[in-house]
């Protein structure tokens, strides 16, 4: 992801810098449409990258939670399921 990110980023630097106002790499497009639409595939990578950040977080703390349950358990001496 983060290198997808990083491509992106710096194709966005290229069309930018780019001194035509139609290029032809992306069917002679128009800079501007190019512009948008990287724009929006970077908010699409930051997105998926943040969604992955938040269920990775979430996984390690059920993950803590369901530790701190079992040795809570094996401290009382009680089973942990029924």
């Amino acid at each position: 992801m983060d290198d997808e990110l990083r491509k992106l980023e710096e194709e966005l630097k290229k069309v930018k810098s780019s001194k035509l106002e139609y290029l032809p790499e992306y069917g002679y497009s128009s800079k501007e449409d190019i512009i948008q639409l990287i724009n929006e595939d970077i908010k699409e990578v930051k997105n998926e990258i943040k969604e992955k950040e938040e269920y990775s977080n979430q996984f390690y703390e059920e993950q803590i939670m369901e530790s701190e349950r079992t040795n809570l358990c094996l401290s009382l001496g009680i089973p942990r399921f029924c």
